[in-house]
């Protein structure tokens, strides 16, 4: 009988598969082609159940099956696996999202959601990367920015502007990039790690950075709190700019909100009336 491994088997189950449907597959590429007996004395799957499950894998496209007597099965590749279950997800995920926009026609709420761990985190910040269309600002240190930067790279490919600040050393092909360089390990030693990012002016996320499991991330869409989180990046990069001795206005007008392009207008029409008295 072939070993499966329990936590590949595993990972197969959070995508849907059934614990037989797993095994099976994993079975078969370990040890294709093969019949429908021989994968069920590999892989301990009933006989009762074997070919009822090849036959649901097949219609999936998952197998194959190849000559009649005896039926033989083969699997597709994880290479062709891969790009079949995204696919999959990503319209089923497209599905739900227009049925529950539907369903549910109350305005959004402006709560607070706790995000526990920084695996979760990770998985918040690369999904809303994904849904963005107009802007991100980020700040946070290389590690993190790593992890997100295939989702950050394909944000700006699709028009996305990023603008970017970190104590350490990040790639300056991002967007916008104001980074000081300090090595990772360094500023660990007496630094927190941290994370702030804003999408389209929407959605917050902000907290540690730190791999703990225990750890609590915010994920907001509050106005007041996002109003702050984006003033908190304008002035590192308007520090950044005073340490570094360069022009970063354009950027840090860009941050800012409409109210502050309103009160420059009354602050202008007040300094025309007074001038003029």
């Amino acid at each position: 009988m072939s070993e499966i491994p329990e936590d590949l088997s595993g990972k197969l189950n959070k995508l849907g598969f059934t614990n037989y449907e797993a095994r099976t597959y994993l079975g078969l590429l370990r040890n294709n082609p093969a019949t429908g007996y021989e994968i069920s004395q590999q892989v301990d799957v009933p006989r009762s159940v074997i070919y009822t499950i090849l036959r649901k894998l097949e219609a999936m496209g998952i197998v194959i099956s190849i000559h009649d007597k005896p039926r033989r099965y083969i699997p597709l590749s994880p290479k062709q696996l891969i790009p079949l279950l995204e696919s999959d997800f990503s319209k089923r995920v497209s599905s739900l999202r227009e049925d529950l926009f539907n369903f549910n026609n109350k305005p959004e709420s402006e709560g607070f959601w706790n995000i526990r761990g920084y695996e979760s985190l990770m998985e918040l910040c690369t999904s809303l990367i994904k849904e963005s269309h107009e802007t991100i600002y980020i700040s946070a240190w290389k590690r993190e920015i790593e992890q997100l930067k295939k989702p950050l790279f394909a944000a700006k490919k699709r028009g996305v502007e990023i603008v970017a600040f970190s104590f350490t050393e990040i790639d300056q092909e991002l967007g916008e990039v104001f980074a000081y360089g300090v090595d990772e390990e360094k500023l660990s030693k007496f630094w927190d790690r941290k994370i702030i990012m804003v999408t389209d002016s929407k959605d917050l996320v902000m907290g540690s950075a730190n791999m703990d499991n225990e750890q609590q991330i915010i994920w907001t869409q509050n106005r007041a709190v996002l109003t702050i989180a984006v003033n908190y990046i304008i002035l590192d990069i308007t520090l950044y700019g005073q340490r570094k001795k360069i022009d970063v206005s354009d950027t840090v007008m860009k941050l800012m909100t409409e109210k502050v392009d309103h009160l420059d207008q009354l602050i202008e029409e007040t300094d025309r009336k007074n001038n003029s008295n």
